[in-house]
């Protein structure tokens, strides 16, 4: 689909014609009403219960720490030893998987086109589209390469969200640029009898792009994430007008009980983001940075605006509690289920750092702190950042040897796998990568005595 010249927006704010960095604007408007479960099995009473819930939402009081301010310096936490692994099929962004039955999973996407050079260096490489293509890499037998998966039952699209419980992938949302553009249908993977099948799940109550996700024991939980339509990416309230402040909702849905649909749980007092790591260590749901949706105050359009305010939930206290800020006002980290090492570092690699952040009052301030870069025209980044647990403090890890915007990221063991994502183009060990790359970043992992 070829979009017009006003809608050439990037969320990073770095264009590239019709290069993608999570974010190009301009589709047609459209209202819908909020989807609940769409399962047959529930009952009339219980959806119209969850509608109610839904729209009005669950405010929560949140615990303030002693002190949210950054930190002044940073130690390194970990070490990452960084190479590369088998090319991907193609190249392409914003996939989202996790290791299955041993096999390395990546499911739907999307690549521009490809820069000139991109297709100058690798022709054919960087087909222009949205995916419904996944492919599994078996860990264990390298010599196969990726083996391709039966397509994604949904529409194709970018920005769904994968967690893994027992012997299933399961995804939710996601957008494309084709109508209805934000997604709620739900879909889980698995292999039976030597074979893969998609079978389906509960539907989001509302469409959501780039919901991120994570699970503790059988339950799963969604948080934040945006409505796209028109005009932006919407964090603060959805197209309806009836979400509001989706990109700080909180979600869970049992999956033992499936036909309980998904429940609300008391949304995050903090800035409405989407684009932001959510993850589960002890039990705790952990949500860091992000991005906002657009910001327009006092005549001004700040655009994207980063969100550096972090959050901790405890399910069984059914609250908040307010984390330390980022150290460096940068953002758009991986979505993944799948980025803790240890059980207790939070990794956060690559991403972009926006002009302002925008703060839980709903005030806008500058950007501050040095986001570092490998290649100064990308407009993108390379740190990886690292959150500890444990001691509320953050670090960081060896720097990506590409500056990357959101790659998939998963962490198996001691390694962390990156697929795809988006650069600007670049080269790692002598091998051109393009601007939504083939690339598969493996790195070992170690702690830092």
């Amino acid at each position: 689909m070829k979009w017009p010249e006003a809608g050439r927006r990037c969320l990073s704010g770095e264009c590239r014609g019709e290069g993608f960095v999570i974010g190009h604007l301009l589709l047609t408007l459209v209202v819908h009403s909020v989807r609940i479960v769409e399962l047959n099995m529930l009952s009339s009473r219980l959806a119209v219960t969850v509608a109610v819930v839904a729209i009005i939402g669950v405010r929560s009081d949140a615990t303030e720490p002693a002190d949210s301010a950054r930190q002044a310096t940073l130690q390194k936490m970990l070490s990452i030893d960084w190479s590369l692994g088998v090319d991907l099929p193609q190249g392409f962004q914003d996939s989202d998987g996790g290791v299955l039955d041993g096999k390395l999973i990546t499911v739907g996407g999307f690549c521009s086109g490809g820069l000139p050079e991109d297709n100058r260096q690798k022709p054919g490489r960087y087909p222009r589209g949205f995916l419904q293509k996944g492919w599994a890499f078996d860990l264990a037998s390298t010599d196969r390469g990726w083996q391709p998966l039966p397509d994604f039952p949904g529409a194709a699209r970018q920005g769904l969200a994968a967690v893994l419980v027992g012997d299933s992938l399961w995804y939710w949302g996601g957008f494309s640029y084709e109508d209805p553009y934000s997604y709620a249908d739900g879909w889980r993977l698995s292999r039976r009898d030597g074979a893969w099948t998609w079978e389906r799940s509960p539907d989001l109550p509302w469409r959501n792009a780039c919901v991120a996700m994570t699970v503790v024991g059988d339950t799963i939980y969604a948080f934040g994430g945006s409505d796209y339509t028109a005009e932006a990416f919407l964090t603060e309230v959805d197209r309806t007008g009836q979400i509001k402040r989706q990109g700080a909702r909180l979600l869970s849905l049992d999956t033992r009980r499936l036909a309980d649909g998904w429940q609300v749980l008391p949304e995050c007092p903090g800035t409405p983001r989407w684009v932001n790591s959510f993850a589960a260590v002890d039990g705790m749901l952990f949500v860091i940075g992000g991005a906002s949706g657009d910001v327009k105050q006092g005549g001004m359009n700040y655009g994207y605006c980063s969100v550096v305010d972090n959050w901790r939930f405890d399910p069984a206290a059914n609250g908040w509690t307010r984390l330390r800020d980022l150290p460096v006002s940068s953002g758009n980290f991986p979505r993944s289920s799948n980025a803790v090492y240890r059980g207790r570092y939070i990794l956060l690699p690559g991403g972009h750092q926006y002009e302002y952040v925008l703060n839980p009052d709903g005030t806008v301030r500058p950007k501050y702190g040095l986001a570092s870069r490998k290649n100064a025209g990308s407009g993108l980044h390379n740190d990886v950042f690292v959150y500890d647990t444990h001691t509320g403090d953050f670090g960081t890890a060896d720097p990506l040897p590409i500056d990357n915007n959101l790659p998939m990221t998963v962490v198996s063991g001691d390694e962390i796998f990156l697929l795809g994502g988006e650069t600007g183009g670049g080269v790692v060990d002598g091998e051109y990568y393009g601007h939504h790359p083939d690339l598969w970043l493996r790195g070992g992992i170690r702690v830092v005595e």
